[in-house]
């Protein structure tokens, strides 16, 4: 392959959001390749290489790649690299955090992730694997073991949710739930912030584990009931969070 078919120009920004710098790395990448300065096919630069540019980890880089080709933006090929997907131009959906930031918005996408997650927690409780039964039951003790610290509890939570995805044996929920999973970060991040240390949080883990219990019974109506169930209600607790937030001019995360 020719030098010039590999993105060495890295003109990136600074990170400023240390607490999520996949996300950060990710989303700066996924930049370059909407403004076309990554073209598609292009072989995108080495963990090693960007690690360095950013001045992080090959780990968090790692990360951001994952979460670059769940969305469909680049594809690895082992052995050779990560490149720019060839129809990365095409997304004809998707979702930004900067969309949540309306109430209206906010409930629009949390009634479509219902129908989807609730779907995907019926499938799973068909499908999952023994091995993806024990992924979820690891996945569900950190969140468990996590309800003190809300930044963790909150990423724990959404790797909880992206474990019931990777057990519908189906890529394309696996996906689709890793989009939401980026776009819903902050808003979950916030129902963790607020629920910490209340009779609240003690309720959110107790839908996590009916979830888990109806797919390791591999009881699909009742896990997609669960799944259902825990995300309106989720979505209660964050507008009544909002319309707090909104009434104090709160600024908390």
């Amino acid at each position: 392959m020719a030098a010039s078919d590999v993105a060495t120009d890295l003109p990136f920004g600074s990170l400023t959001r240390p607490d999520n710098l996949p996300d950060e790395i990710a989303q700066q990448i996924r930049g370059k390749i909407v403004s076309k300065a990554f073209e598609p096919g292009q072989r995108l630069p080495t963990e090693l290489e960007l690690s360095q540019v950013f001045g992080v980890s090959r780990n968090v880089v790692r990360e951001a790649i994952a979460r670059l080709k769940l969305s469909g933006y680049i594809e690895t090929r082992r052995g050779v690299g990560s490149f720019v997907a060839t129809d990365a131009g095409q997304q004809h959906f998707a979702l930004t955090p900067q969309e949540l930031l309306r109430a209206d918005a906010l409930e629009q996408v949390y009634e479509l992730r219902v129908e989807i997650e609730a779907g995907a927690a019926a499938l799973a409780a068909r499908h999952r694997t023994e091995a993806q039964l024990a992924a979820l039951r690891d996945a569900l003790a950190k969140v468990d073991a996590s309800t003190d610290d809300w930044r963790v509890g909150a990423d724990r939570a959404i790797d909880f949710h992206m474990a019931v995805g990777e057990a519908t044996n189906n890529p394309y929920f696996v996906r689709l739930l890793g989009h939401f999973a980026r776009v819903i970060g902050d808003a979950v991040r916030t129902l963790r912030y607020s629920s910490t240390g209340t009779d609240r949080m003690d309720q959110i883990e107790h839908e996590h584990h009916q979830i888990f219990d109806a797919i390791a019974a591999g009881d699909a109506d009742a896990a997609r009931q669960a799944m259902r169930e825990h995300l309106e209600h989720g979505m209660e607790r964050r507008k009544a969070i909002l319309e707090k937030k909104h009434k104090q001019g709160d600024t908390a995360p």
